[in-house]
């Protein structure tokens, strides 16, 4: 191995474990963050692209993560990308 492939490999080396602590680092702040992001019936219809009408027959329904506070509907967007993620696999498995 010459003094170039050696600093190469050394170099990609440092890149990957600076890469895998960054993430660390950030890993908790971002799911922090992600839970900390609660939508309303109307954010949530924003977010998902839906109407309210659509929104509130998932709800009805349960087909969609939602919680009650004091008697109005909220919805976690950790909770609805969780959601949305399950029906793409849904869907591509019913493809053939």
């Amino acid at each position: 191995m010459n003094t170039v492939d050696l600093i190469t490999a050394i170099r990609e080396d440092i890149k990957l474990n600076l890469r895998e602590e960054v993430l660390a680092e950030l890993q908790p702040e971002i799911q922090r963050q992600l839970r900390a992001n609660i939508f309303d019936m109307s954010d949530a219809c924003q977010y998902l692209k839906i109407s309210d009408s659509t929104l509130r027959k998932m709800v009805k329904t349960d087909e969609v993560p939602y919680f009650r506070q004091r008697g109005q509907i909220f919805f976690r967007q950790i909770s609805l990308d969780g959601w949305a993620a399950s029906l793409e696999k849904s869907n591509k498995e019913g493809v053939s």
